[in-house]
């Protein structure tokens, strides 16, 4: 009976232990939360996968040099509520981002909008993304985006929490 309860309470710890990354989370303060930045380019890959959507895409800077980019966006669930599919992006879309980029300066970023291929917004996931872009332009977007740029990210929130 010893051995018995030793060895259930050993598998349940290892369990626990060994489950810990299904329940863990990460930070966002990899990322510099006081700027946006702005890059276009091409779709590279969409992985379409949790625990967060992956685009990867190729940026041309003024030099002509490419860069690729590695952009991390809300999980598969959000984004499909929000309209999204697997065919979203596809290798050789050419769409602008808006995110914030990582603080080390590497060309990673969490997008916070994406103008596709035809010109058109798409959806963002609600929630955390939201919550993020309304603080971001209550503090700062009106000194960092064009007005019009401002009044596109305004509008498209689902609330402001001040003004």
């Amino acid at each position: 009976m010893k051995n018995g309860m030793g060895v259930a309470f050993s598998l349940a710890v290892g369990l626990f232990i060994g489950s810990g990354p299904v329940w863990a989370h990460h930070s966002d303060a990899v990322y510099d939360m006081t700027r946006i930045a702005i890059i276009q380019g091409s779709i590279t890959e969409h992985l379409y996968v949790n625990p967060h959507q992956i685009i990867k895409m190729k940026v041309k800077d003024a030099s002509g040099k490419v860069t690729p980019w590695i952009l991390v966006g809300a999980n598969v669930g959000a984004n499909r509520g929000a309209g999204w599919t697997k065919d979203t992006l596809k290798p050789g879309d050419e769409v602008k981002v808006f995110g914030f980029p990582y603080r080390d300066g590497r060309p990673n970023m969490t997008w916070m909008r994406i103008i596709g291929p035809d010109g058109k917004m798409l959806p963002m996931p609600p929630g955390a993304k939201n919550d993020k872009l309304a603080r971001y332009l209550t503090t700062y977007g009106k000194e960092q985006l064009s007005p019009e740029d401002y009044e596109v990210f305004k509008k498209s929130l689902n609330y402001i929490t001040r003004e």
